[in-house]
């Protein structure tokens, strides 16, 4: 069976993130993927802001390809890209995940005063081939979240959010609908434990 990933190794530590290359020597077009979380369809009232500071992403995982981990190893699935860079896609799947429920996001720059800043660091976003290469991978999701009281002597609470869900095989058109649950998982979590802080005030 043709294997669903070219060769790409990491080079030197030295050259850190930026040698995390993809090779496509004969490479077709590649088809384009975009994930879409399953959101609540009804819209609660909203009662309280909460201001959304810059967000890290992993940076080999925040372009348009779809990042693999086989053996520490780092590599990209062959013609396949997501529609946008994912982190562009993520910050608007999170967007749509709070249109639901009591908390409103509130976009960097927008005016007026909020109660909570949220600070969000996206760690991973990947595929792992833990059974070799042509085994059925595992997507993860991981998300360090960080949420402050907007006063002078707030304090910071912190919690990592992480999904891990088994592919049914190892091509792409099962590996999509894995990040898509692993997304829907984290982002819920996430909006449901903003919520909870805010009750605790």
């Amino acid at each position: 069976m043709k294997t669903l990933l070219r060769t790409a190794v990491l080079a030197a530590a030295a050259l850190g993130l930026g040698a995390c290359i993809t090779l496509f020597p004969e490479a077709e077009p590649s088809k384009l993927y975009r994930f879409e979380i399953e959101a609540p369809s009804e819209v609660s009232v909203k009662t309280f802001d909460v201001s959304r500071g810059p967000i890290a992403f992993d940076r080999a995982a925040s372009g348009d390809g779809l990042l693999t981990v086989t053996n520490g190893e780092l590599a990209y699935i062959d013609s396949a890209r997501w529609g946008a860079p994912a982190a562009q896609i993520f910050e608007e799947e999170l967007i749509r995940a709070f249109q639901a429920g009591n908390a409103r996001l509130v976009s960097p720059g927008e005016m007026g005063r909020t109660d909570f800043i949220l600070r969000l660091d996206v760690q991973r976003f990947e595929v792992q081939y833990r059974n070799g290469p042509e085994g059925a991978p595992v997507v993860v999701v991981e998300i360090k979240a960080a949420m402050r009281r907007n006063e002078r002597d707030g304090t910071t609470v912190e919690k990592v959010f992480k999904a891990e869900i088994q592919t049914s095989d190892n091509r792409v058109s099962a590996i999509v609908p894995a990040y898509n649950t692993a997304l829907t998982q984290t982002l819920t979590q996430l909006n449901s434990w903003v919520v909870s802080l805010e009750g605790g005030r």
